[in-house]
């Protein structure tokens, strides 16, 4: 039997149609690249320091870096910022703080868009001694691999990054938490110490 659509139905389901054909080239267009990687600057300071002036003035409280992040579906990234700091005698560290995170795409045009992106993740501090010529991560012998991830704290992570065509500019903020993974308290491992709260910027181009 044909189905009879009157003239009302059939302007509303010509109306979602062209809702959908023109939708769909702009979340196109505006998608957040595969691949994206850029310069990063931490400030060492924590959130409560905020207001020192003068501690934005010095160059020893801020670190550098590079951010490299992962788009697999528009609702899921993985971010991976590394700074590096030097020391004497040829010693150096490089800390990492990867972090799995749920992003809410927001598009304003075709080319411009905001990521806000809510994750979890833990730190990890390589420090290379010069005069021993060893690795360290979290302050143990890599051989020792175990006993320095159990002294790693989750980590959690927010962010906004501004999506502009190819590049983007972003500002995030990470909470370590109050134990360590060996903590016999199971609840300070989920415990933020919010007034740790530490905030970077970045700046990504995207392939």
């Amino acid at each position: 039997m044909r189905e009879n659509i009157s003239g009302g139905e059939m302007k509303k389901r010509v109306a979602v149609i062209l809702l959908v054909i023109c939708i769909l080239p702009a979340t196109l267009a505006a998608a957040t690249p595969f691949f994206q990687f850029g310069p990063l600057v931490s400030y060492n300071k924590t959130v409560v320091e905020l207001d020192d002036e003068s501690a934005w003035k010095d160059i020893n409280n801020f670190s550098f870096g590079a951010d490299v992040r992962l788009n697999p579906i528009k609702w899921l990234s993985i971010d991976i910022p590394a700074t590096i700091g030097f020391g004497s005698k040829g010693s150096f560290s490089i800390a990492l703080l990867p972090t799995i995170n749920a992003n809410i795409p927001i598009y304003i045009t075709d080319s411009i868009g905001l990521d806000i992106a809510l994750g979890v993740g833990t730190q990890f501090d390589f420090q290379y001694v010069g005069e021993a010529k060893e690795w360290t991560m979290n302050g143990h012998l890599l051989e020792n691999a175990g006993d320095a991830f159990a002294e790693s704290k989750l980590v959690y992570r927010a962010g906004v990054t501004v999506n502009l065509a190819i590049l983007s500019v972003g500002l995030n903020a990470a909470v370590p938490c109050k134990g360590t993974f060996s903590a016999s308290n199971a609840g300070d491992i989920f415990n933020p110490m919010w007034e740790s709260t530490r905030v970077s910027a970045v700046v990504l181009f995207g392939f």
